[in-house]
């Protein structure tokens, strides 16, 4: 069995044991400063006798140091006394940042009935599930608010000890126990109280600060994001940087920002407007162009086209004639295939078989391949116009 000292001694950076055994690259001591993941909070990271501990986990009542390389832990042996050192800013990192979801669980079924269905601490933020898909901003903030006056307020955070379920449960636990026995809770006085046996923060001021970063709806319930301590301030401090450059770039200020990025906006709604009927107004024009000729089979270069003005000219073709086309762009070495619903021409197949050269595909009635080079686009555009020719012959035939 192996004596949780972290639950205990939840500050305690380094500190000495024995070696119980070893497998492999896996060793048991007969006490540990080192939290396995457990309750959605990560493992502790860190060194046993200089050697790099890369997993922690639990097994029954023993707790299994997972090294970085076994031919480390072959060093090691029963009986041998060994020093631990835990990743110190990983672990506050982590207590602060599950206690912080301890309060804002606690708010959210304090002031609206809402449970916490699941919680995950991952290396950038952190989240858990509410039973809710109605969460909105005014309620966000009321948590918000509560949650930080929590962390001013400076509480002292308790940790009692159960030894079995009846005792647990004459604590007034916000969740349901999944365990009958050895139970640590951890209390907020006048926030929250749940059974929890992670190490947290011994007063809430550690924190720093509470902030819900996003939420979205997840399954049946709500999936709230967050963050504590410098992980909020370091959140604070990129979101201040990149509100400094837009305000910057829009000669605005933080209070004036959003308007003047809306004004710019619908400036560039109708630039963009302008822009996509000139646009129709060019493939109108290559349309009528390219159908004057009236052959079996519509063929034609579109100088400085891009792909997008290529299918815009294709559908204003296909609403002149019912004729097979290809048409391509030497800027973008570009080629554009389409044909009528019913004819023999097979867009896909004929790029499929002769733009070796080239990336792209498509299907019966449109196809489109990218070159790297004008010459093999052009070869391919002859070499399509050639086969949808043959093709039509075929039915004539």
């Amino acid at each position: 069995m192996t004596e949780k000292t972290y639950q205990k001694e939840r500050y305690l950076k380094k500190a000495s044991a024995e070696v119980v055994s070893v497998s492999g690259a896996d060793v048991i001591l007969d006490r540990t400063i080192f939290a396995s993941d457990a309750g959605g909070q990560p493992c502790d990271l860190g060194t046993i006798n200089g050697f790099k501990v890369k997993d922690v986990t639990e097994k029954g009542d023993e707790i299994i140091h997972t090294l970085a390389r076994a031919e480390d832990a072959a060093q090691l042996k029963p009986g041998q006394p060994v020093e631990m050192e835990i990743d110190w800013e990983r672990r506050f990192d982590h207590m602060q940042n599950h206690l912080g979801e301890h309060i804002l669980s606690g708010v959210f079924k304090s002031e609206y009935g809402l449970d916490n269905h699941g919680f995950h601490l991952g290396d950038d933020d952190g989240t858990f599930d509410l039973a809710t898909q109605d969460l909105t901003d005014e309620m966000i903030d009321r948590v918000e608010e509560l949650a930080n006056q929590a962390v001013y307020d400076a509480l002292p955070v308790q940790i009692e000890f159960a030894a079995n379920r009846e005792e647990a449960e004459k604590y007034p636990l916000r969740k349901q126990l999944t365990v009958d026995s050895d139970i640590l809770i951890t209390i907020v006085p006048g926030v929250d109280c749940v059974a929890c046996c992670c190490p947290h923060v011994a007063n809430t001021a550690e924190i720093g600060i509470i902030k819900i970063t996003g939420h979205e709806k997840y399954k049946q319930l709500t999936r709230v994001h967050f963050k504590c301590g410098k992980r909020a301030l370091r959140d604070y401090q990129q979101k201040h940087r990149d509100v400094a450059v837009l305000a910057e770039k829009y000669s605005a200020d933080e209070f004036t920002l959003l308007s003047k990025v809306d004004k710019a906006e619908k400036k560039n709604d109708k630039i963009r407007k302008e822009y996509n009927d000139f646009k129709t107004s060019i493939a109108e024009a290559n349309a009528r162009r390219l159908t004057g000729s009236g052959a079996a089979v519509i063929a034609g270069e579109i100088g400085g086209a891009d792909m997008d003005l290529l299918r815009i000219t294709a559908k204003k073709l296909s609403d002149m004639t019912d004729a097979p086309v290809v048409i391509s762009s030497p800027e973008a070495s570009s080629v554009l295939l389409t044909s009528a619903k019913g004819s023999p021409v097979q867009c896909g197949k004929i790029v499929k078989a002769f733009a070796e050269e080239g990336r792209g595909g498509g299907g019966p009635n449109q196809a489109q391949v990218v070159f790297q080079d004008q010459e093999h686009m052009r070869a391919f555009a002859d070499k399509a116009a050639e086969e949808m020719e043959k093709a039509l012959a075929g039915v004539e035939n």
